[in-house]
């Protein structure tokens, strides 16, 4: 399994607060840069603005792949996180922010980062380009009903990408093809 090492920044930087006033953070913030960048905008890069302070929960494997949380986001996705913010949101390369789901799990943070990206116009071709590479005999892109309409029943079943959804609709909406009863160990 290939390892990764981070580099972590101390930088001087400033979070906007949810009342829209900026502030300077006087505690380091990490970033963890995006390893890859896509010169077709001006920033060439997404920015994941977290709560999450702990770097090395990043570390962690994502899903059935033998890559971790933080090398799937800033190589795949192209974006560079920032630890220890007021709150979770993603920037665009376009400037456009994204409110993410408020955790301090990294693994839902990436995913519902992720379910962002799919949903943008370049994103989309990044995210059909990492399903099929890691995902390709567990998801079936095509079979995705958009929009999909699942119940708020908590049944969970484990996905063959190594995630628990909370029943089988959910995975059927994430176009999963195969789950086991219960939640993924």
């Amino acid at each position: 399994m290939k390892k990764l090492i981070f580099f972590f920044f101390f930088i001087s930087y400033s979070c906007v607060n949810k009342q829209g006033e900026t502030t300077n953070v006087q505690d380091s913030i990490f970033e963890l840069e995006a390893l890859r960048q896509n010169n077709n905008f001006n920033i060439p890069y997404r920015v994941l603005e977290t709560t999450i302070s702990d770097a090395s929960v990043f570390d962690e494997l994502y899903g059935n792949t033998e890559q971790t949380i933080g090398y799937v986001l800033r190589y795949y996705f192209y974006t560079t996180i920032r630890l220890k913010c007021n709150y979770n949101q993603l920037t665009s390369m376009d400037g456009t922010k994204f409110n993410i789901q408020l955790s301090n799990d990294a693994i839902r943070v990436a995913r519902s980062t992720i379910e962002v990206i799919a949903g943008m116009s370049f994103g989309s071709g990044e995210y059909s380009e990492f399903i099929n590479r890691y995902f390709y005999d567990c998801i079936d892109l095509t079979k995705v009903p958009n929009p999909c309409a699942t119940t708020k029943e908590y049944q969970p079943v484990c996905g063959c990408d190594g995630f628990t959804y909370n029943n089988r609709g959910e995975a059927y909406c994430a176009g999963v093809q195969e789950v086991s009863d219960s939640a993924c160990q």
